[in-house]
């Protein structure tokens, strides 16, 4: 990561509905009472390249190698006498920068030196409009509804709003002339985003925006390896069924309040690590392709399997009895404290540097039920993306340039800028190392320009927390080849964006099976029921738009 972990809802907590199937017909979750124009987008027929991926290889080498999908670590701070240039001249003209973004910071002060000062980099006044997590969905609604938009806003990639395809199409820019194939090269910094995380920005076959990049894999199986070592003999590395099956026997002791596995309840369900348990019985990331006809997970008899062994597993009492009513934070407090010790959530929780002394986290890495190679579902590569209010060609060249700015990578000096300040104001030097000043704190990250975009993340932390990053370089180099795509991650179904309801009733069906008050009968009863509501019609709008792009062969 490039930042220490910011306050805020976990990546898991904020992904459930993709893990419940929601996201796995292409939509996500929606924030309420957002809309465009109210009707379908048309679904085009006109897809654009993705940018192309350049990457940047000048600056500090890393500790640990890192490449296009695995992150670098850097254990210390690169020299000052390392960093690099990234960025020639300054893109802004003088005039005004406005942005609409997600904070889970504490406001900065309104007399704010630091975007004062990051301003006169790029010769442009920053004007930054930070909304909380919790009330985002609202004022996003309000301000889309308005005439009065600023010029960049804020995306949720795990959260897009109702309509949002026609709503990009009728209030921002699309940015396919511009960043489409190699016409990103223009911007060197956007260049070096990988192409995983502009995916999420290509929406309805057009790229309407810049990413804020993120790793590829999608959820992790957080373990406590030092607890299952005292138990075992060895860290955890089951490699098949049977293996994960006897490991959760041998370290479950519910007379020691000790469970093996938790998962987790919410508004959309309840979440019983479907996306790990899934892709050990190779269930499809959302949908595949199989033999040029897509297929949804649900329909498949891998679907099957997994909840099925899900309910062997809770009815062996392996997992904690309270998942259906855990919140992600008691489920954390659990994994911390050794009531739990395995839990699904995000890459970022391996790096957390809130936990009790002596505590350790690893993750599992993929294996596959019958021996074979795992999976992990490549998730959306991006916490959000950008869009840009439409505007003429010279100034949408002008914010592409400032945004270029801020994609600054990792050891150049833009990046240094970003991270860090003004020397004597927001951070002070001891040698190379550097600390912020309260003027820093309150400032540098709480202003949130980091949002609107920024380069590839590392694995860094100004807390040293070398094993930490070791073992998250480790489990991403030995699951990087286990990435498993959704085929129509980024595509547009109209039927998707309305499925919520009856998704959510084969959902409910399911979580009853597991919890056993329905039988398989009612499973495949609540599938038929949900192909038949939603299901075909999304799979033929989704395959109209890969026949276009020719990509069912």
């Amino acid at each position: 990561m490039n930042r220490s972990t910011p306050p805020g809802p976990s990546r898991r907590h904020l992904l459930r509905g993709a893990a419940l199937g929601i996201a796995a017909l292409g939509t996500g979750q929606a924030l309420a009472g957002c809309s465009g124009s109210g009707a379908d987008a048309a679904v085009s027929t006109d897809i654009a390249k993705l940018p192309a991926y350049v990457p940047i290889t000048k600056g500090p080498v890393p500790d640990l190698k890192g490449n296009g999908t695995v992150q670098p670590v850097y254990y210390r701070s690169p020299a000052e006498s390392a960093l690099f240039r990234s960025v020639t001249g300054k893109p802004g003209s003088g005039g005004k920068t406005s942005a609409f973004v997600v904070t889970y910071y504490s406001p900065p002060p309104a007399a704010n030196s630091y975007l004062s000062y990051m301003g006169e980099q790029v010769n442009t006044t920053f004007d930054i409009q930070l909304v909380p997590g919790d009330s985002y969905a609202s004022k996003f609604a309000t301000m889309t509804a308005g005439g009065d938009l600023p010029d960049l806003v804020q995306f949720l990639t795990f959260a897009p709003p109702q309509g949002y395809p026609q709503l990009l199409q009728a209030k921002f820019q699309d940015l396919s002339e511009h960043l489409s194939g190699d016409k990103v090269r223009k911007y060197p910094n956007l260049a070096n985003l990988p192409e995983a995380s502009w995916a999420s920005a290509r929406i309805n076959g057009r790229i309407y925006g810049v990413p804020e990049p993120r790793p590829p894999f999608g959820s992790i199986l957080v373990c406590r390896p030092d607890i299952i070592e005292e138990l075992t003999g060895q860290e955890p590395a089951p490699k098949n069924e049977a293996d994960f099956t006897a490991l959760c026997k041998e370290v479950t002791d519910a007379k020691a309040n000790r469970y093996a596995i938790c998962g987790q309840g919410g508004a959309n369900g309840v979440e019983w690590g479907f996306d790990i348990i899934g892709a050990v019985f190779g269930v499809p990331n959302g949908w595949k392709l199989d033999g040029g006809r897509l297929v949804n997970k649900y329909e498949t008899d891998e679907w099957i399997r997994t909840i099925s062994y899900i309910k062997k597993l809770r009815a062996a009492g392996y997992y904690h009895p309270d998942t259906p009513s855990l919140e992600n934070s008691q489920a954390k407090t659990y994994l911390a404290n050794g009531t739990v010790l395995m839990h699904m959530d995000g890459i970022s929780s391996l790096l957390d540097t809130t936990l009790p002394r002596g505590v350790v986290l690893g993750a599992v890495v993929p294996f596959g039920s019958d021996g074979g190679k795992g999976a992990n579902y490549q998730g959306t590569s991006s916490f959000g993306f950008t869009a840009f209010r439409k505007a003429g060609r010279k100034k949408i060249e002008e914010q592409l340039g400032i945004l270029d700015y801020l994609a600054a990578p990792y050891g150049s000096q833009e990046y240094f800028k970003i991270r860090n300040g003004k020397e004597g104001v927001h951070f002070t030097r001891d040698g190379d190392d550097v600390e912020l000043t309260r003027a820093g704190r309150t400032t540098v990250e709480p202003s949130g320009l980091f949002r609107v975009t920024e380069g590839p993340q590392v694995l860094t932390n100004p807390i040293r927390i070398d094993e930490q990053l070791r073992r998250s370089h480790a489990w991403q180099v030995a699951t990087q080849d286990m990435l498993v795509e959704n085929p129509v991650q980024g595509l547009y179904s109209p039927a998707a964006s309305r499925s919520g309801s009856a998704t959510s009733t084969l959902n409910d069906t399911v979580n009853s099976y597991i919890l056993g008050r329905a039988d398989l009968n009612a499973v495949r009863s609540a599938i038929s029921s949900w192909k038949s509501a939603v299901g075909n019609t999304v799979r033929r709008e989704y395959t109209r738009q890969l026949d276009k792009q020719g990509s069912r062969t």
